[in-house]
């Protein structure tokens, strides 16, 4: 029993030297994504909303060195399913669009994010891109508004459910709409169009 209540205390004594000696824990570092997640302004003038920088900024990234990856596509592609849905919510919370938005900037590398804040879009060059790629009807916009097109109603039943279910994971679940009469009432985007087809494209290798 003694040599039990030696090692015992043996070991004790060590855990005790072993914690005094610990060096103290350093704060918390921010992950890359949170740092990236404030890289877009929208406070310069005639700023383009940070979804429509996000949106229209991916589209410019094409051909350049920091175009989207399929890696980066698959993982995009249903959070902006998720936030075309909760654009044609009519009940939907600025806060629920903003943690959308914010894992799609979580998304993108910081040199992305980056690139695409030193682009400074404006209102009016989107317009230009409106008329660019033949957008029938174009009004200027409210700073954030877009010309519409399409909607979650337009998707194949598998990609509206992917961005249903998405949606719901971020805490943001969205109604399937089936209490309206499907007329002009959804709120439809072609530059999410653009984007969709874009990230659809890139996930599957193209």
């Amino acid at each position: 029993m003694n040599t039990w209540r030696v090692v015992l205390i043996l070991m004790a004594a060590m855990a005790l030297i072993a914690g005094c000696g610990a060096a103290p824990a350093a704060p918390p570092t921010p992950a890359p994504e949170a740092v990236a997640a404030g890289a877009l302004d929208e406070t310069y003038d005639d700023a383009l909303s940070i979804r429509n920088q996000l949106a229209y900024g991916t589209l410019r990234l094409e051909g350049t060195a920091q175009a989207v990856t399929t890696g980066q596509a698959a993982t995009l592609l249903p959070l902006w399913q998720a936030l075309q849905a909760l654009s044609a919510s009519t009940t939907t919370a600025t806060e629920e669009t903003a943690a959308v938005q914010a894992q799609i900037q979580s998304a993108l590398t910081p040199d992305q994010l980056s690139a695409i804040a030193g682009m400074r879009l404006t209102n009016a060059v989107l317009q230009a891109y409106y008329v660019e790629i033949g957008v029938a009807e174009v009004r200027t916009p409210e700073p954030g508004v877009t010309p519409q097109s399409s909607s979650l109603r337009d998707l194949p039943p598998e990609q509206r459910e992917a961005a249903r279910a998405t949606a719901q994971a971020l805490g943001t679940p969205v109604g399937s709409g089936s209490g309206g009469s499907g007329t002009g009432s959804e709120k439809k985007d072609a530059l999410l169009d653009e984007v969709l087809e874009l990230l659809s494209a890139r996930a599957q290798g193209k």
